[in-house]
């Protein structure tokens, strides 16, 4: 994913990553240039100093630079609360497996709207026969294995409110009856060809970008164009009183191995973002035309993603229960699922009194493979500041561009990197109101990503923080 401000990407509305706990947050504005004019000096308490022997590129005047990287880290891995998943573009849905991350679930609740107002579908003392319906939704990408893929589709039984913002814990009522379902193997690759009536009420060939297309019950057609012409088909409000939508799911025995299982992004705003109802109409004359009536999801309509996650037995569950800092490893999921807080204790003492200006700060996150990378690893992360509050604010260095702030995945050095030089320097200062950083998966609201990070209780390769500085008074 490219580079964004990491609210909007990971919760596709907000400048904030909000909890349901805490439902509204404000992101304190940063200025993008921060003179960082404030001078200390070095004192070797907690970290090992190496003069002289690092002569990095992006140090001018590498003479006067002193570089430190043996600083007291402490992390802990966090469960997510929830997070806003409210008119996402991307719906997701699927259950995926692996011992590292636990089971992690994914569905979506989707509000087809009407194509134009005042909708009338034949004329009085025609015939009409619904053929069929479809529900299409283009694919965007896909995560897990390659193995066949289940999916359901429900008819809510509440209405979704444009007014009302919603959280990936939450869920809307529905028929229990199933209206469709569907078991096959993506492709993301292959368009699609359909048969589509035109105006004239004969069929064209139209090739479409591909997409998944579900087949629905006859039944909703025929409700549907029953309403012709009257209220419920007036306009979106009327409509969507009558038909409240739709839910997307995998069926909830799912039942898989490890490293098992596949999370579908489906585009939920897509002009192809449709469902179809194709019906022929026999007049008064006994003449048949083939005709579609289309109704489109996107922008206007309500659209959110419901996730869930079960750690019991996984690598995951136990450093989450265990509750302590200093992990083995580190852990960042999309989809609602765990998160990293990192602290540097004693950082701001180490440097009290002092006069250094910090030069470049680098926080490196040496990437754990494994068996759940299998199927892929995070593109990018971000980082988040939490305050005192348990509010996430943007770091002071992200304003800087993805160049300089950095966080995709390195496979040179096998590694996330961020520069941080701003954040580190307020820190230092004690001007920067931060209780930890907080690694999050970029687009956290629509990926089933993840990533497992060296921590720091590992002897070798962990997370660090590089420190280059400048001593104004030497």
């Amino acid at each position: 994913m490219h580079t964004a401000t990491f609210m909007m990407k990971s919760l596709q509305k907000k400048r904030s990553l909000p909890t349901k706990s805490m439902r509204t947050y404000t992101i304190h504005s940063m200025r993008k240039a921060l003179a960082l004019s404030a001078c200390f000096l070095l004192v070797t308490l907690m970290s090992c100093k190496k003069e002289g022997d690092i002569d990095p590129d992006f140090i001018e005047d590498s003479s006067s630079s002193t570089f430190l990287n043996d600083f007291n880290i402490t992390a802990q891995v966090k469960s997510v609360d929830t997070i806003l998943t409210d008119e996402v573009a991307n719906g997701l849905v699927g259950v995926y497996q692996d011992s590292v991350f636990g089971t992690s679930r994914a569905e979506f609740y989707i509000q087809p709207l009407l194509s134009s107002n005042f909708q009338v579908y034949y004329s009085a003392g025609d015939i009409y026969i619904t053929d069929s319906v479809v529900l299409s939704l283009p694919y965007v990408n896909s995560f897990g294995d390659s193995t066949q893929i289940q999916l359901e589709v429900y008819r809510l039984d509440e209405k979704l409110e444009k007014s009302t913002v919603y959280y990936s814990d939450d869920s809307a009522a529905v028929i229990p009856a199933i209206l469709g379902s569907k078991t096959f193997t993506p492709d993301l690759v292959s368009n699609v060809k359909i048969a589509r009536p035109n105006l004239a009420g004969i069929y064209d060939t139209l090739t479409l970008a591909p997409q998944l297309r579900i087949s629905l019950d006859n039944s909703i057609g025929d409700e549907i164009l029953s309403k012709s012409g009257q209220a419920e088909v007036e306009n979106d409000d009327n409509f969507t009183s009558f038909f409240k939508g739709l839910k997307v799911q995998a069926p909830a025995n799912f039942q898989g191995g490890n490293n098992q299982g596949n999370i579908l992004s489906l585009a939920l705003t897509n002009t192809q973002s449709l469902m179809s109802v194709f019906y022929t109409v026999v007049d008064g004359n006994g003449d048949t035309s083939r005709r579609v009536v289309e109704f489109p999801i996107n922008t206007n309509s309500v659209r959110f993603n419901n996730y869930k996650n079960a750690y019991t037995g996984s690598a995951v569950g136990n450093i989450i229960n265990d509750g302590q800092d200093d992990s083995l490893y580190l852990f960042t999921s999309g989809m609602a699922g765990v998160q990293t807080e990192v602290k540097f204790p004693g950082l701001a003492d180490q440097f009290a009194g002092q006069a250094i200006v910090v030069n470049r700060a680098e926080l490196v996150l040496p990437l754990a493979e494994g068996s759940y990378s299998e199927n892929g690893i995070a593109d990018r992360l971000i980082l988040a500041s939490r305050d005192v509050n348990g509010n996430l604010n943007f770091v002071p260095d992200f304003f800087e561009g993805v160049d300089y702030f950095g966080g995709g995945y390195d496979p040179s050095k096998n590694a996330y990197v961020f520069g941080i030089n701003r954040y580190i320097q307020q820190l230092i200062n004690g001007s920067i109101d931060s209780e930890a950083l907080v690694i999050l998966v970029e687009g956290s609201a629509v990926t089933p990503e993840r990533a497992a990070i060296f921590g720091p209780a590992q002897s070798a390769e962990k997370i660090r923080l590089n420190l280059y500085y400048s001593n104004t008074l030497e």
